[in-house]
């Protein structure tokens, strides 16, 4: 990732903070670059404004979580992303997210 890439994405949300796809863009941009709390920020904001099929940003909000040391936020987004996975026919992902939440409760 660039830093003018991030910085264009940053602006795309300064200029647009309810468009779900530039948050997306600019939340997985922020894990790429392992700011964890940026991406845990943006990932959360895009949830809340997708309205549906979110279970693949509920994954990435979790392992921001666990990785910023918020387990207890962490396993509820993994169950979060579990019901969305199943509720919009994603088996895999959510058997992935299983996997992810059952290595965090250990």
């Amino acid at each position: 990732m660039s830093a003018p890439r991030l910085e264009r994405l940053r602006s795309l949300v300064a200029a647009q903070p309810d468009d779900p796809r530039a948050r997306y863009f600019l939340a997985t941009e922020l894990f790429r670059a392992g700011d964890w709390e940026g991406a845990a920020e943006h990932f959360g904001v895009f949830i809340g404004l997708s309205g549906g099929d979110d279970g693949a940003a509920y994954r990435s909000l979790g392992a921001s979580l666990e990785r910023l040391g918020r387990r207890e936020e962490a396993a509820e987004a993994y169950r979060s992303g579990i019901a969305s996975a199943l509720g919009h026919g994603h088996e895999g992902l959510a058997e992935e997210l299983r996997g992810l939440l059952e290595l965090l409760e250990g």
